[in-house]
């Protein structure tokens, strides 16, 4: 009995580690937040945003909770425009400082949004600095 458990924890783990199982069983579009909601949120990223050169503002419907901050930052980091990620979980927004010479279309901006799990409702492009 013992030997089953503990064959159990290493099937267990290898399946966690897996990176394309855990992503599935990460998807955040089927989580229940409710768990989660009202929880302070980590909002600020590390760059500020106002220092970006240009500032581009993502509406998203679905953004509940700090563990859905943290999937989109996330996803959005491993861009090489993006300079810094700031989501405004009170105003379902997504807050995207770019880097110096670099742009991102509005069909990367929704794809990258609907890989985190969510769904886009509107993008604002602020004025470059």
């Amino acid at each position: 009995m013992k030997l089953n458990k503990i064959a159990f924890g290493i099937l267990a783990l290898s399946v966690l580690t897996t990176p394309a199982l855990a992503d599935e069983m990460m998807d955040h579009s089927k989580m229940d937040h409710s768990a989660h909601e009202g929880a302070a949120p980590d909002l600020v990223d590390t760059k500020d945003v106002a220092d970006s050169a240009q500032i581009v503002t993502a509406k998203v419907n679905g953004l509940v909770c700090d563990f859905c901050a943290q999937a989109v930052r996330k996803v959005f980091k491993k861009q090489d425009a993006v300079e810094s990620v700031t989501v405004d979980l009170d105003n379902g927004q997504i807050v995207l400082g770019l880097k110096a010479g670099a742009s991102m279309d509005d069909d990367t901006i929704g794809k990258l949004i609907r890989k985190s799990g969510y769904s886009l409702v509107s993008i604002d492009r602020g004025d470059d600095a």
